[in-house]
This record gives structure tokens, sequence and C-alpha cells, in this order.
């Protein structure tokens, strides 16, 4: 194998061959990314590079003004951190030059970039000492328990008679006082509305002064209520918060830049100084773009069945660090029209997953490519993609944080779609991925659509607004490709922070034979209005094994199914969900699982409950559980307080009378919980029902010795 050199003391005229410059300066190490990508490319035109390559990558920071792609010549290539070195790549510019002044009795910083007026530039993000600033906004939203709670609510909807999903509006009235005429800074804010499970950033707000009501440049995909009204009862208005106002300036560490002016005003937090602090903007939205072709991606002449794939591309020990965002056209994501073909607005976000929003680093039509143990930080999109037609592909030790939306997505064409851009064999694993949803909410940890054959394993994900990991993307019976997937040993905590609804740890979709939910971790998951959920089957989830889980302190049930049909809970520990330990909440004419030897372990206030459509009664084959609750006797099962054709409350014996948990046992389980394991003693009831136990310490990122 070919070894070449790259160091921020390089040239890329030079060969690469040496890690350090020459003493004659003749000769040494390559200097940017493109330009080693480049002198590869020339050198393999030439004959002169036949087989794989290596780039040992030397410490340093290394600078990026635009995005690097690849291609398929680009193919067998290795960019690794030399021994001992952690080099970074930046995509953001030091900000220098602060004017310092008073703004409303606070210290003020100021300074005027004047390719912002002239269309040349514009960022979204500012980053200051390693952390993400906030914009200037109104109330101050963050996106976590505490800071989500600061928010508006929409005061009237046009035509509220209007319940369907996707009837959005490009209008609505707040409140009285909420937005406020004498705003100049308003027609370039955002309002972001937060409901169902999304959030969606609606653009160019104008204030109509005499009837208080705002119009916006995008409307909103979803109808403007908080929540599904038939489930809880549950028919607010959404919440929403407007972000880039410069009349919301006022606290130390906000930042806001005037588009029209070009200067950029940051509030400084205490002890801060220009001397001591450093300020950087993004220069670009994604770092590396890795695409192979496939038939229709490019206007190529390209073979059906004769794609250039790029294949064996890697980066290893890197970090990326500082991108920006953007507001993505959620239509050309969606796989028909017809669910908004009345409309002639472009939507204000994602319809789930922020499926819109990119990778910062993207592979698409690859194979055998791999990103290992780099870093990826401080970004507006996802931070790792493999898109359509990616095969064997890897992501294995990363650390994912302070993402704008999730941490790694993938996509394939579905049961309809080409051959060639079916994606699958992807490895996942040993990932640290938090704090994810800065910007999109409804990001997620691990995103898998239309794949098959993956392993997902050991990831420790955690401090998101919405689900862990998300399987799945077709909704309801419809054949689909997502089989075979390996869902094992992750360790998902602190979902949800309460800012977003109809959430889980784990969320799967579609009917996916083959795949296995097998030994996570999941704890304290929390949504908005309804659906913290931990396991979460939902729409047509079928044929799955959920098995040797641990799931406690939930919101609402840790085991949760939509609708489904055919899949098998076994061996699971299910413990204090707030409002049940396992649900279902449509019932169909078949059997949605069988539930067996599982420990139901409470507080909860119902045991198993029932939703919107059918009896619960009728919705599971249980057997051989274990149940207990500590705090007293055991809690009924039944349906929520807006059913009034079936059983509010059910006790055990009317559970038992409907043909379930003949052979199951209230007990004490006899647990002892650990912080990274619980524990059934030698003698627990659990066992002699046929409880197989797990050690779930295992559970999240193993030491690099120890990865297979």
């Amino acid at each position: 194998m070919d070894v070449f050199h790259l160091s921020p003391q390089g040239n890329d005229n030079w060969s690469g061959r040496f890690a350090r410059p020459a003493r004659n300066r003749r000769d040494g190490p390559w200097a940017t990314l493109a330009g080693a990508r480049d002198q590869l490319r020339k050198l393999r035109a030439a004959g002169k590079l036949t087989g794989p390559a290596t780039v040992h990558v030397h410490d340093g920071l290394y600078e990026l003004g635009e995005t690097v792609k690849f291609g398929p010549e680009d193919s067998h290539t290795r960019f690794q951190a030399a021994p001992g070195a952690t080099p970074v790549f930046d995509g953001g510019e030091r900000l220098t030059g602060w004017q310092i002044g008073e703004r409303n009795g606070r210290t003020e910083w100021t300074l005027d970039l004047p390719d912002v007026p002239k269309g040349k530039r514009f960022f979204r993000s500012l980053f200051v000492n390693g952390r993400r600033a906030p914009r200037a906004r109104y109330p101050k939203f963050t996106p976590d328990a505490v800071g989500g709670k600061n928010v508006l609510r929409v005061g009237e909807i046009l035509e509220p008679e209007k319940t369907w999903l996707g009837d959005g509006s490009d209008t609505f009235k707040p409140k009285p006082g909420d937005v406020r005429p004498e705003w100049s800074s308003l027609p370039d804010a955002e309002f972001v509305v937060l409901h169902y499970w999304i959030e969606e950033r609606l653009p160019k707000p104008a204030l109509n002064p005499r009837t208080g009501w705002v119009s916006f440049g995008r409307r909103s995909a979803f109808v403007l209520y908080e929540a599904h009204e038939d489930a809880h009862g549950n028919n607010a208005l959404a919440r929403y918060y407007i972000d880039n106002l410069f009349e919301a300036l006022t606290e130390p560490g906000e930042w806001y830049l005037n588009r029209e002016t070009g200067r950029l005003h940051y509030l400084p937090r205490p002890g801060e100084t220009p001397a001591n602090t450093e300020i950087r903007a993004p220069r670009l939205h994604s770092f590396i773009r890795a695409y192979g072709i496939v038939f229709g991606q490019t206007g190529d002449r390209v073979a059906v069945d004769g794609p250039r794939h790029l294949q064996g591309l890697e980066f290893s020990g890197l970090t990326f660090r500082h991108a920006d965002w953007f507001s993505p056209l959620t239509e050309k994501h969606l796989p028909t029209h017809d669910f908004y073909e009345d409309n002639d607005l472009p939507l204000g976000g994602s319809v789930q997953a922020a499926i819109a929003v990119p990778g910062a680093v993207q592979f698409r039509a690859a194979r055998d490519c791999a990103v290992h143990d780099c870093t990826i930080e401080h970004i507006g999109l996802y931070a790792l993609e493999f898109g359509t037609g990616c095969r064997d592909c890897r992501a294995t030790g990363n650390h994912l944080h302070d993402l704008g939306a999730g941490g790694i997505r993938t996509n394939g064409a579905d049961y309809n779609g080409l051959g060639a851009n079916r994606t699958g064999g992807l490895v996942i694993t040993d990932n640290h991925i938090h704090h994810i949803g800065r910007v999109f909410h409804q990001g997620i940890g691990v995103l898998l659509t239309n794949a098959a054959d993956c392993t997902v394993a050991h990831n420790h994900i955690h401090h998101t607004c919405y689900t862990g990991i998300s399987v799945g993307w077709n909704w309801g019976y419809r054949d689909t490709v997502t089989s075979h997937n390996r869902i094992e040993h992750n360790l998902i905590h602190d979902i949800g922070a309460g800012v977003l609804s109809d959430m889980g740890g784990i969320y799967t979709l579609g009917i996916q034979p083959g795949t296995v939910i097998r030994g996570n971790h999941l704890h304290h998951i929390w949504s908005q209005a309804y659906g913290g959920w931990g396991i979460y089957l939902d729409e047509g989830t079928s044929h799955l094994v959920v098995e040797h889980n641990l799931v406690h302190d939930t919101k609402d049930a840790p085991f949760n199914i939509h609708y489904g049909r055919e899949n098998v809970i076994r061996h699971n520990i299910f413990a204090r969900g707030q409002h049940a330990l396992a649900s279902v909440y449509r019932v169909e004419d078949h059997r949605s699982a069988n539930l067996f030897n599982n420990l139901l372990v409470g507080p909860s206030q119902l045991l198993f409950s029932g939703g919107y459509k059918g009896d619960i009664r009728d919705a599971l084959e249980s057997n051989a559980n274990l149940f207990w609750n500590p705090e007293g006797p055991l809690p009924p099962s039944g349906h929520p307080a807006t059913r009034k054709d079936v059983p509010l409350r059910l006790s055990l014996t009317a559970w038992k009378k409907a043909g379930h948990d003949s052979l199951s046992l209230v007990a004490n389980p006899k647990l002892s919980e650990g912080k990274k394991t619980w524990r059934l003693a030698k003698n627990s009831p659990a066992l002699k029902l046929g409880f197989k136990p797990w050690d779930w310490s295992k559970c999240g990122v193993r030491p690099a010795k120890n990865r297979s």
C-alpha cells in the first residue's frame, strides 16, 4: 500500500511522500484535503498509483473553505490520523476586529461583514469558545427540559374545525402582546412551531397590525394544533418560539447578524474579552460529499446495470468541526406529493425525523466505505449520512455531538425503487451520539430508512429532543425493503426532554421480517403531550422480535404498539412507565403481538393500556409474565377517559377472563437496580416462569480493544 502525508506545513504541489517539509522546501507533505485528493487522482491517471493509498493526516488545523467532493476515481483511499495526532478540519472562520460598545446597559461587541449585504455570505450559526451560541430569540427557548418550556402558544388559527393532520397553514394569530408591530427585524425572523413529532420553521413573517394575524413564506406541513386530540383529549394549539429576532438580543451569549447592514452583534458572557474569546462563523454546510454514480443521479449516460460506485474510501481519527445549517425543501424527500398537492407554498419542515436534512459527511452509491473513530461536532445538519445505494459501509467508534439534526442517517430506494439505489449491510456500532436536535429538533440518533441487513449496536445515545433509534420508513402493511436489521446492546437515555410528542427510545415503522431489537437499555424518555414510549412499534410494524431489553422511567409505556401484527415480545423488563407499562393504541382484527416471559414492574397508572380504537383485551396474546407494584396493589388495565365504548378500568381478574396471563404471577421479582444493569436474585419467581436474565452492563460503547 502506498503511503502519503498531509500536514498544515505542506504544499499541494509536493509529492506527499514525506511527513515533514524538506530543508530546501522543495518536497514534503501535501497541505489540504482537496489537494491530496487531486494529487492522488493525477497519480492514478498516470498509472503511477495502481493500488490502495493511505494518507497520514498530521496534527494541526485544516481550514475548509468549501465542501470536499470525492467520486469513484477516489476509491480505495484511507485518510487517517497519523500516530498520536488529532487533526482538525474546521469549516469555520475565526472572526476578529470586534468593536466594543453597549446595548441596553450590557456590553456589546459588533463586527461589520461587508460580504453579507452584498449577498455573498450569510450564516445561521456562531460558535464561541467551543460552544454553540444561541441566536437572539423570543422567548429564550433551548432544546432541553428546562429551556423547552420557554415557548409561546398560537392564539388562533384559520378554520379551527379542520383537524386533519395535513391541514397546515401559512397564517395564524398570536396571542395579544406576543408579537409586536414595532419589531423592525421581524421580516427576517423565523417562527419555529413545535407540535406533534416535528418542528417547523416558518420564515418571512408579515404581521398585519390591524388584524393581528401573521403570514409566512412557507406553510406548516401539519395542522397548527399541539397534538392528536382523540387519544388524550388534547386540542391545544401549537407551541412556538421566534428565532433570529434582533429585538430579543438581551442576554449574554446571544448574537444577531443583520442581513441588510452586515453588522454582527454579540453580547459577551461574563469574563469574555476579545483577547480570550475565539468566535468562529461557519463557511459551509457539509465537509465531505463522497458520491458514486447511479443511473438517474447525474446527466451522465450510465447504464442501468452498470453504476460506478465509490469504493473503499475511509476516514479515521479525524475531527470535523463547525458547519452551518439551512432549511431544505421537504417536498423533494416525500414519497408522494399527493398528501399536500392542493398547496403551492413549500413546507416549513420535514414530516418526520428531519428526513430532508442531509449529513455533514455524506456517502451515496458507496461500497465498503467507512468512518472510524472520528469526531463530528458543532454542526447544523445530521453528522453522517449513508444515502441511496450504500452497501457494506461502516460507522464505528465515532463521537458525534452538538448536532443541528441527528447523528447518523441512512436511506435507500424503497420497494419500487431501482435496485442499485438500495442500501444495506451497514455496520453502525460503538458511536457516542449526544446533544442532538439543536436546530432540527426532530433529528434522530440513528435513523435507518429503507435499509436491510444492518447492525446498529453498542451505541450510546442521549440528550435528544426526539427518538433515539428509528428503523423503517413505510406506514401500514405495504411491502418494504427494511428487514433483517439488528438493534442490539445500545444505551439510550434522556430522550425527548419534553420538546416533541409521539416518540420513543427505539422506534419502528412497517413490516420488518427478521429484525431483532435485543439487549438494549433505555431509560428516562419524556415527551411533550403524549408518546414518551421506550420501545415504540408504530404503524404496521410486523414480524419483529423484541427481547432482553431493559426499559424504565418513561412518561408513557415502556413498551407500545400503535398498530401491527405478529410481533414477539419476550424476556424484557418494562418498569415505571408513568401512564402504563404496556400499551396498544389501535387494536385490529388480529393479534398485535405475543407477549410472554416479561417483567412488568410499577408503579404505573395502568398495567395494560388501550388507545383510540379497539379493546386492549383483543390486542395481545399475553402469558407467563410477572407483574409487580412495589408501592401497593397492582394497577388495573384500561382505556383513555375519552373512550365511551370500552371499559375504562379492567381488574386483573377481568383481564384473565379475557384469556390472558393464566400462568402469570403477581410477585416481587427480587430485582436489584445498578447504574449499568439490573439483576435478579437466584430465587426470583420470574426465573421459575421462564424469564431469561441478561447483562445490560455491556450496553453502550465498548473499549476499542473489545470491538469485534
